[in-house]
């Protein structure tokens, strides 16, 4: 059974999303309603925690399977918790979507400053993406 992933932090970058997950995807641009996107203390990307009135953007990777899961799982840290939401996009409407938030209990761990893709691009994108490739050889 394939689902979508919902991404929001550095699997946006098609290049860490295929290191991770071992293969490309196809993607659309999204949007998901009731989540706000934080910097994480201590590492370079972000966490995500359920928000009234926030509003993520991000990318929605389609047709991964059971796999490509578990490969993204691996990669992901223990504090995470995978669950399914409900995201909406231009191109497709609402689809449903499996995401990696911070549970209640982690959000300690946040620190309530934004997170910029082009800013993490400038200051880690390349060298990311090479630990990436090298983690997931």
């Amino acid at each position: 059974m394939e689902v979508s992933l919902f991404a929001y932090g550095t699997l946006q970058l098609p290049e860490v999303m295929a290191a991770v997950a071992g293969r490309a995807f196809d993607a659309v641009s999204a949007w998901l309603p009731g989540h706000a996107r934080y910097r994480l203390r201590r590492r370079v990307y972000p966490g995500l925690r359920r928000e009234a009135g926030a509003i993520t953007p991000g990318t929605l990777f389609l047709g991964l399977g059971p796999r490509d899961l578990a490969r993204l799982d691996r990669f992901e840290d223990a504090f995470y918790t995978r669950t399914e939401v409900t995201v909406s996009t231009a191109a497709l409407g609402c689809q449903a979507a499996q995401v990696y938030l911070i549970p209640p209990r982690s959000e300690h761990l946040l620190v309530y400053r934004g997170w910029s893709l082009d800013d993490f691009i400038r200051a880690h994108g390349p060298a990311y993406v090479r630990r990436c490739r090298r983690q997931f050889r």
